[in-house]
This record gives C-alpha cells, sequence and structure tokens, in this order.
C-alpha cells in the first residue's frame, strides 16, 4: 500500500457531494461542525448559512410575488376603467358629449394633466364647440410634422406645438398626440405633461391606439352618412 494518500481537492467533494445528495442526511452531525467565514471574518455554521440563504431567497419570492399582485391590480383597475369608458362613448349621441366624455376620463380617472380632442373641420360644423374645432388649414400646419412617422406621436414638443394644441398657459414640454381613425372627419386626442418623463418616445401605446379605436368608431356612428 502507498504511504502517499492523494490529495483531495475541492472538485473532488463537489462531485461526491453531487453523486451523493443525502450525504448530509446521513451524517447531521458534521452540518454542526462545519463553519462558515463571512467577509467580515465571524463564523457561521452551514445550517445557519443555509437558513439565511434561504431567507434571502424567500425575500426575493415574496418580492416578486407582491409586484406581480401590485401589477394584477393595476390592470384589474385599468381594465375596470377601460370598461366603463367604453360604455360611455357608446351610449353618447353628440360630437360634443363624446369628446368631453374622453377628456373627463383622461384628466380624472388617468390624471392626465391635461387632454384636448380637436377636429378638423370648418367652424359651425356638425354643432362642434368652437374650442374643439381647429380648421383644416391650420391642422396642416401644426400636425403635419407630428404624424409624419407614425399615427401617435410621443416625446417633447415645441413651445409652438405646445401652445397650438394646449394653450401658451398650460406650458407643455413631453405630449402623447394620436391621429383619430374616423372615415368621416379628421382630428386628433392630444394628452400632454408639464413634466420631462411622462410621454417618451419608447412609451407602449396599445392603451391608447385601443381608446382611439373605439372613439373613431363612435364618431363614425354619430356623424350622418356621406353621399360617394
Amino acid at each position: 500500500m502507498s504511504i502517499f494518500k492523494k490529495k483531495i481537492t475541492d472538485s473532488d467533494v463537489l462531485d461526491f457531494l453531487e453523486k451523493n445528495p443525502n450525504f448530509f442526511i446521513s451524517h447531521p452531525e458534521i452540518l454542526e461542525i462545519l463553519e462558515i467565514k463571512h467577509v467580515s471574518g465571524e463564523a457561521t455554521s452551514l445550517i445557519e448559512k443555509q437558513v439565511e440563504i434561504i431567507k434571502t431567497k424567500n425575500l426575493d419570492v415574496s418580492s416578486k410575488l407582491s409586484q406581480f399582485l401590485e401589477n394584477a391590480e393595476h390592470n384589474q383597475n385599468l381594465f375596470i376603467k377601460i370598461q366603463n369608458l367604453v360604455l360611455q362613448m357608446i351610449s353618447e349621441t353628440s360630437l360634443n358629449s363624446l369628446a368631453s366624455a374622453v377628456e373627463v376620463f383622461f384628466h380624472e380617472e388617468l390624471k392626465t394633466e391635461i387632454c384636448k380632442v380637436y377636429f378638423f373641420t370648418p367652424d359651425g360644423s356638425y354643432g362642434l364647440d368652437s374650442e374643439k374645432i381647429v380648421t383644416p388649414e391650420i391642422a396642416t400646419s401644426i400636425f403635419s410634422d407630428l404624424f409624419k412617422e407614425n399615427d401617435i406621436a410621443l416625446g417633447g414638443v415645441t413651445d409652438e406645438v405646445s401652445g397650438m394644441v394646449f394653450g401658451a398657459k398650460a406650458n407643455i414640454k413631453e405630449a402623447a398626440i394620436g391621429k383619430l381613425k374616423s372615415s368621416k372627419i379628421a382630428g386628433t386626442l392630444a394628452l400632454g405633461s408639464s413634466e420631462l418623463g411622462k410621454f417618451p418616445k419608447d412609451s407602449e401605446t396599445l392603451f391608447l391606439e385601443f381608446v382611439i379605436s373605439v372613439f373613431s368608431n363612435q364618431i363614425d356612428k354619430i356623424l350622418p352618412a356621406t353621399d360617394e
């Protein structure tokens, strides 16, 4: 028999434990004498270290679960609000009341700083209030550049656009401006914020697109059929 013993490496220990996962169950006494050094220099038993790891993992899982539940609750509340908005929109019978319902929803339910709906049509059309009308000539000068690439423009706005869309006193710095999809009248739904970061260019627009689609569909139902 050789007088030299083979040196056991870390890999040998790891390999052994992987092949014998019940080793510590069969020899629990080992757990009491094993110690793990902290960075501070203090020692702790393997069992205490395992408890610490488990607690950390549990906290992480609990945090993720809590976040998931919060998101689920938020989405449920948003769904209920959208459902109420849709029911409100399909019950309106005039463009003025329909536009006002949408503006009130964003302002009161979603706490949007300012929401404006405009229709691009000559003054006096369809009994619309004057503040909801932008003549086609002016609309072209304001919105043609905004909608060159997409039907929803996001991000910072110039002082000129801010003043013309939201009013000079609003001091809007960032906006989400969507083109209506009505086949009978052109227009926009504009959301504004005096703070940066509310409507960045990479924002998700699925919700706004849905509202604009339902809104536009109701517009076409309200307006009289046009002769082809």
